[in-house]
């Protein structure tokens, strides 16, 4: 499972998923939509048709697939990006430095940016509320 994406100051990625670390020299649109052409869809469309349904102007995060919800903390269009994902957060914790996120793979990441972080958290569960009525089949 996807834990998280960074996007550092040399324009790679840095992926963790399924307890490994890649490392990836290429844009995380150009990841995602790798990702998302299996599901006949892109980012352009998946960001626009989020905005509509779930009313959000910015920000939005990232439904994948049932088990990829990313969190947008900071954008792809920023020098440095991240995303979370949150079906794979078993918990998080609130310090004087920011957030402690703690994984299901048993790792954690640390992150400054806590009110984008719980504002993240707020949208998700909107969306799993709102696609859950749709009769969507989530966890």
């Amino acid at each position: 499972m996807l834990d998280y994406i960074i996007k550092k100051e040399d324009n790679k990625l840095y992926i963790a998923q399924d307890n490994f670390y890649l490392i990836k020299d290429e844009t995380i649109s150009k990841f995602l939509n790798k990702i998302l052409l299996n599901r006949l869809n892109n980012l352009s469309a998946l960001e626009k048709t989020s905005k509509k349904l779930f009313g959000f102007k910015s920000k939005i995060p990232l439904f994948i697939d049932q088990d990829t919800l990313l969190l947008s903390i900071i954008s792809h269009r920023m020098e440095k990006s991240l995303y979370i994902n949150y079906f794979s957060i078993a918990k998080y914790e609130k310090t004087s430095e920011g957030i402690i996120i703690h994984f299901h793979s048993h790792h954690c990441y640390r992150c400054s940016s806590s009110y984008a972080f719980i504002s993240q958290i707020k949208k998700a569960q909107k969306m799993i509320e709102i696609m859950r009525n749709l009769s969507f089949h989530l966890k």
